[in-house]
């Protein structure tokens, strides 16, 4: 029995849609008047036209509104986007005519937009228009072009649907093998998207496969896939389909017509001059023939429903020029005219039938097929082998360009590095004659403060005693002029041991000497500081060292800073009556030490802590101070500021190993 079996297409907008619930469409509408933007309404409206899948009078109105919203925006990509609803809607209704023109425009604005997954969308639907028609060759170069944009751009929803689209040009050819492997393509991609609707059409259509090679057991298995899947889907054209195709695995003729007027009650609702529709239409003409040829007594009947059915059919082909359900009605009006023992009429058609067969199904149409598809392939291997060798060459360019620049940089840094190096030495050298002449300021003041320091206090002490000796020398007794007469000379001694010492330390700091030191006995030193203190002022001076206490370092530098310690004590004690200085050498547990202390007023609380504000306060307690700190740091003594318990100040020496 020529039964024309069912064609399982799949469309971007429009095949799959389901008859939704009125209240969102409704609901929708009410937002129009509230819409103010004009973007958010053009996109309002294409969403209202497809809550209308089976009423094409509200989806063409609103359709209309939504082209003159973006026609008046100037949106371009808007009106490509409503001129291809226009071009599926009328499409879906089989109005052909009026949809190509449409589907055309709609491609030609995605074109100038260069909107690659709205071109590959658009060659589809042209496709699909071409599909419906029966133009097979057309329809596949059509969406061989979709195929490759959609490639390119990676779309990964539009894929699986150009692919089954494939498939059903290669299944309405009888290309078995060609349309399994097609869909088995779609439908790795839709699990790969997850698309539970797009895998249940796939399933579907794999199982119309199988029913045409024979293999009743796959595609019974595949059918009942795609119902568990569907099953909780609103999709009733997906279900009718179904209903359909398992109708024609059924050989118990009410069961199988059962089921194809129930599918066709879902065709009536949704897409009656589908082409589905159509030849689901001409399945059940054919079954009512079988009923008419098994069941004589319902003979009559039988054969006015079959004759009902097929000029149903064949008036929704030829409205929609379906010239594949046309060849495929004209085998059931031979077959029909036959049974009515009209002959003529019966030859008339079967030789339409076989002429249109030659025509649609010849070696010529599958050759046009086989070269498209090979055209397909080359294309694509040969955009392959340019973008490879166009890869290679920016490869070597860029492979070029590193090594350029790699040598550029290289030349930078070294010339980078040696400017450093240049820079480095340029700076060092000037840090050096910045310190250098730092110094040489520092000296310059020191020995400024040294000689104002340590020559005034013995020289006002000298004028002082010759002033008494000139002005009153009669208030004098032999004994104190004696006493007097030696005051002056060891002041003058004093004074000219200490000019040579000031001359002998400004040698050394003018010349920038360096530190010779030397085995010292510390008792020789403070030797040399009882001579010149004790005999000065009336203070008390102390002196404890061990006779053999040695210490390693210069004797001159050493002498200037206990001299200074020496002179800052005294000058401290000034106005006591009861002044007392001690110096006192010792060693504890291998370290050697040098103190001296006094029983004056103690340092003041600043002095004694450890932060730069307190060395800033000793060097500005007097210069002296200044001198000790410069001199004992040159000899690596570390210098100890603190009260005596009770009262008093105290430093101590700690000496360098």
């Amino acid at each position: 029995m020529p039964i024309r079996f069912l064609l399982f297409l799949l469309l971007w907008f429009t095949c799959v849609w389901a008859i939704p619930a009125q209240s969102t469409a409704d609901s929708l509408i009410q937002l129009l008047p509230q819409t103010k933007n004009d973007t958010a309404r053009a996109r309002l409206y294409k969403a209202i036209v497809e809550q209308f899948p089976n009423q094409p009078e509200k989806a063409l109105y609103y359709t209309n509104l939504g082209m003159k919203q973006v026609k008046k925006m100037g949106w371009s990509k808007g009106i490509g986007v409503f001129n291809g609803l226009f071009g599926r809607i009328y499409t879906d209704n089989a109005e052909y005519a009026k949809a190509k023109p449409y589907i055309i425009k709609e491609l030609k604005v995605h074109q100038q937009n260069q909107d690659s997954i709205n071109i590959a969308s658009s060659y589809s639907s042209l496709g699909t228009l071409n599909l419906r028609q029966g133009q097979h060759t057309q329809a596949l170069q059509n969406y061989l072009k979709a195929l490759r944009i959609a490639e390119q751009s990676k779309s990964n929803a539009l894929l699986p649907i150009i692919l089954e689209n494939i498939a059903i040009v290669y299944f309405d050819q009888n290309h078995f093998d060609k349309a399994l492997s097609y869909s088995r393509q779609a439908l790795r991609k839709y699990q790969e998207i997850g698309d539970t609707l797009g895998i249940a059409s796939t399933h579907a259509s794999i199982a119309n496969k199988f029913q045409l090679t024979g293999d009743t057991v796959k595609a019974i298995l595949y059918y009942q896939k795609a119902i568990d899947l569907l099953h909780f889907s609103d999709r009733p054209t997906k279900m009718a389909e179904i209903y359909q195709n398992q109708a024609l695995l059924i050989k118990q003729l009410r069961t199988r017509l059962q089921l194809q007027l129930k599918a066709q009650a879902i065709w009536d609702q949704t897409f009656p001059a589908h082409q589905l529709s159509i030849t689901n239409l001409g399945n059940i003409g054919w079954s009512f023939l079988d009923s008419a040829k098994h069941n004589p007594a319902f003979r009559k009947l039988a054969l006015e429903k079959a004759t009902k059915y097929f000029q149903l059919a064949k008036a929704r082909a030829d409205s929609a020029q379906d010239h594949g359900n046309q060849h495929f009605l004209l085998g059931l009006n031979a077959e029909l005219e036959a049974a009515k023992s009209n002959y003529p009429v019966a030859y008339q058609a079967l030789y339409k039938y076989h002429e249109q067969y030659d025509s649609i199904y010849s070696q010529e149409s599958k050759n046009k097929l086989a070269e498209a598809e090979s055209n397909f392939f080359l294309e694509k291997k040969d955009t392959e082998i340019a973008i490879q060798k166009l890869t290679i060459s920016n490869q070597r360019k860029i492979q070029l360009a590193f090594a350029l620049g790699s040598l550029l940089m290289v030349l930078i840094a070294f010339l980078f590095y040696r400017l450093s190096q240049i820079r480095r030495k340029s700076n060092q050298k000037l840090l050096d004659l910045n310190q250098s002449l730092d110094r040489a300021n520092r000296q310059k003041a020191q020995l400024l403060a040294v000689l104002s320091h340590d020559l005034r206090h013995p020289l006002s002490n000298l004028i002082s005693l010759l002033h008494l000796q000139k002005n009153a020398p009669d208030l004098l007794t032999p004994e104190m002029a004696a006493q007097n007469q030696a005051r002056i000379t060891t002041n003058t001694e004093v004074l000219l041991e200490n000019l040579e010492n000031m001359l002998l330390w400004s040698k050394e700091q003018m010349n920038q000497a360096s530190v010779e030191l030397q085995e010292v006995l510390v008792i020789e030193l403070f030797r040399r500081l009882e001579a010149t203190f004790s005999v000065q002022d009336q203070l008390s001076w102390e002196f404890e060292c061990p006779e053999d206490f040695v210490i390693h370092t210069d004797p001159n530098y050493l002498w200037i800073v206990l001299q200074n310690l020496s002179s800052n004590a005294s000058k401290a004690l000034k106005k006591q009556n009861d002044g007392k200085i001690s110096w006192k050498a010792e060693s504890v547990e291998g370290k050697k030490y040098l103190s001296i202390s006094d029983n004056g007023p103690g340092f003041p609380a600043s002095i004694l802590s450890s932060s730069n504000e307190a060395q800033n306060e000793i060097f500005l307690s007097g210069f002296g101070l200044q001198v000790v700190h410069d001199f004992a740091q040159k000899l690596g003594i570390a210098l100890q500021f603190e009260n005596a318990p009770g009262s008093g100040a105290r430093v101590i020496l700690k000496m360098q190993s």
